[in-house]
Order: structure tokens, then sequence, then C-alpha cells
């Protein structure tokens, strides 16, 4: 004889928490979709600010936008992970303490004479057939192996992106000693700091052309060049984090006053206010030649730029040419 409560739990309890679990969601993909809105309409604005012909500055907002466009993803793919897992656990629980209240519930109620008989014929059949223990379920081990199951599998993607990094450094690398050698130049290391390219152009600056300048000196540099020529620059001018457009007065605090790593806007803002050409080597194509509108020192300043050999991410060094 079929427990009438145990017939209402399966044909009542999950159905409801499937459905809210269903609302869930449909709530949390509604809202996605919301985000996904904004980020195509400021995007859309990003882009019409775009200025034609400017190739760099079309370059590095397409670059931006893919970067946006990759994090939504992944912080949207994270939600949904969590609600699945949240909803796993949650309905676990409740189905647990719903089970043990049901039970109580059997106890406590009175049972009638045609139940008492048809239990007891029950009891009479169990005793004559052996029986073995039931093995109880440990729910919480169950959750921990999980988590443990979890952690394995992170720690194995970990090792993989790892490897993969090892190898875009490796690549990178062998590259960049090819270009170096066939272009006659050797790498200066500039410290990691976040002022590499300023450090880089100082180095350059001091052993070309004799010019001292340190690295304040020039985001001081750029920074003024930027603020007085802001209709050049205008649109491109991008929060790290966000992707949003800054007020070129915030933008050029922000190059002034604390770390924030150089672009190829402070660069050239720099080759036009110090009237010297720079030239920045890297793996992806040709020397990028940032050449300013008049021209005091001839003679270019050569950097080296790298997106996987250093761990913070982009790098510069500074590059000389062997005979020298």
């Amino acid at each position: 004889m079929r427990c009438p409560l145990a017939y209402y739990y399966t044909q009542t309890t999950i159905p409801t928490q499937q459905k809210r679990k269903s609302k869930k969601m449909e709530e949390l993909l509604s809202k996605q979709r919301e985000e996904c809105k904004e980020l195509q309409s400021k995007i859309t604005n990003l882009r019409k600010q775009l200025k034609e012909g400017n190739k760099k500055q079309k370059r590095a907002l397409q670059q931006k936008i893919s970067q946006m466009e990759a994090d939504l993803s992944q912080k949207h793919a994270t939600e949904r992970q969590k609600l699945d897992k949240g909803d796993e656990e949650t309905n676990e629980t409740q189905q647990e303490d719903l089970l043990n209240t049901l039970l109580q519930q059997m106890e406590d109620t009175k049972i009638t004479t045609a139940e008492k008989s048809s239990v007891q014929s029950s009891l009479n059949t169990k005793e004559n057939t052996p029986q073995q223990p039931k093995k109880s379920r440990n729910r919480q081990k169950e959750r921990l192996e999980r988590r443990k199951a979890e952690m394995k599998k992170m720690s194995e993607q970990a090792e993989l992106e790892s490897e993969k990094m090892a190898d875009l450094k490796n690549e990178e690398k062998k590259k960049f000693s090819k270009i170096l050698e066939e272009a006659g130049l050797v790498a200066v290391d500039i410290p990691a700091d976040g002022n590499c390219l300023f450090a880089s152009i100082s180095h350059q600056l001091n052993y070309h052309h004799n010019v001292k300048l340190n690295s304040q000196a020039l985001r001081n540099k750029s920074a003024d060049y930027v603020l007085k020529h802001c209709e050049q620059f205008e649109g491109f001018l991008l929060d790290e984090e966000s992707g949003e457009v800054l007020p070129v007065s915030d933008y050029c605090n922000e190059i002034r006053n604390n770390s924030k790593w150089g672009s190829d806007i402070e660069i050239q803002a720099l080759a036009n206010s110090l009237e010297v050409p720079v030239h920045v080597y890297n793996t992806e194509g040709p020397v990028l030649k940032f050449n300013p509108s008049t021209v005091k020192f001839e003679k270019p300043l050569c950097i080296a730029y790298y997106q996987h050999l250093f761990g913070l991410g982009a790098h510069y060094n500074s590059l000389l040419y062997r005979d020298n």
C-alpha cells in the first residue's frame, strides 16, 4: 500500500521546486539579455565616436570591444553555473527536511483498523523474509565529494591555462629573437612596474639624444598634450575596468597620478610633444611607426612591445642597436 503522503510529495513538491528553479533561471536570463543590450548600445556609441581613417585607434577600440564582450560572456556563464549549483544543494536540503517532517507526521497519525491489518500483514511477510540492512545516505559526504571533484576540475583547467601561457611565452620569445636579430637590435630590460612604457622612452631619450626626463615627467608631458589637443583623442580615452569613455580631464588625471599603463595614445602624444619618431617592434605585424607632426630629433626611439612574455601582461622594453 503506497503511503498517501509519499505520493503527495512525489506529485506536488518536486514539480513545484522545478517550477521555482525554472522561474529563477528565466529571471536571470532576462537580466542577462538586458545587460547584452546595454553592452551593444555602449559599443555602438563607441563606434560612432570613431574617426574615419585612424586605423590605430580603430584597432585599439576593436580589441577593447572584444575584451568587453568576453568579460560579459564569462560573467553570465558564472552566474548560470552558480544558480544551478545553488538550486541543487538547496533542493537536496529541502527534500531531506521535508522527508523528516513527513516521517514524523506518519508516526503521529492514528492508523485505522484496516490500515493496521494491512501493515501487520506486511510486517509478518517481512519477518519471514531475511532483509539486508539498508545503508543510510550521507548527504554531507556526497556534497564534499562533489566539491572535491569541482576543485580537481578547476585545478586541471588552471594547469591547461598555465601550459597554454607557457607556449605563448616561448613562441613570442622565439619570434622576438628573430625580429631583433634581423634588425640588429638588443633588448634592454625595463622593470615591469606599470611605468615600463615611460621608462623605456626615458631610456631612449637619454641614450640617443641626451634628454633627461624621468617617467613622471613623461606622464605629465603626455597628459598635457592630450588635454591641449583633446579633439584628436575624444572617444578613445577608455576606462580600463568598465570600458566606458572617460572625460578628457579624468583620463589625464589618471595618467599623471597613478601607474595607469601607457598605450598608443601616450606614445603618439609623446612623439608629437617631444618631436621625435617612436618605433614600436612587436610579434603581431610590422613595426608601428609613430611620426610627429614636426621633427626635432631625427633618430627614432625604438622600443619593444610584449604581450605574453612577462607575468603582469603587456610590457615594453628599450631597444639598442647592437653596434652601439
